[in-house]
């Protein structure tokens, strides 16, 4: 377990086990998973590298929007189209997603809210951890292809 893989970050946990729980309910299971430190470099050499190898995904889910990122060149890179051939999806929200070309769809870090509830809980006195949930925004933007299901 390395502090810059999913394993190694909490919030690559707390997004995987999301994701995996999800992808169960819908009754369809991920192809995979590629484990790399959370930088545009590690996003775009994995992605280039799982290309190199045969492989081609429909959707691409990023744990944040810097891998997301060089998922995008590396899929742009082999003549792939996001999101006509590959979507991509990523966390943070960043300023990053809509600066892309295409822009990127990602979830949304509702920072104040998560500051604003933190706050809440040292006030009230829950010094312990806490396990608490705050809704995070999905922010459509063009890299998500809408395709329909027969």
């Amino acid at each position: 377990m390395t502090p810059q893989t999913l394993d190694g970050i909490f919030a690559g946990r707390e997004r995987m086990s999301g994701i995996e729980h999800v992808l169960r309910r819908a009754g369809v299971g991920a192809a995979g998973v590629i484990e790399c430190a959370w930088e545009v470099e590690n996003g775009y050499d994995e992605v280039r590298a799982l290309l190199t190898g045969g492989h081609r995904p429909q959707v691409i889910i990023g744990c944040n929007d810097r891998v997301s990122f060089g998922a995008c060149q590396a899929l742009q890179e082999a003549g792939l189209d996001v999101p006509g051939d590959v979507s991509v999806v990523s966390f943070d929200d960043s300023e990053l997603a809509s600066w892309m070309r295409p822009q990127l769809t990602s979830i949304a870090l509702p920072h104040y809210q998560l500051g604003r509830t933190a706050v809440e809980l040292l006030i009230a006195g829950h010094l312990e951890a806490v396990e608490h949930r705050i809704p995070m925004p999905l922010r459509m933007r063009a890299s998500l292809a809408t395709r329909t299901h027969h």
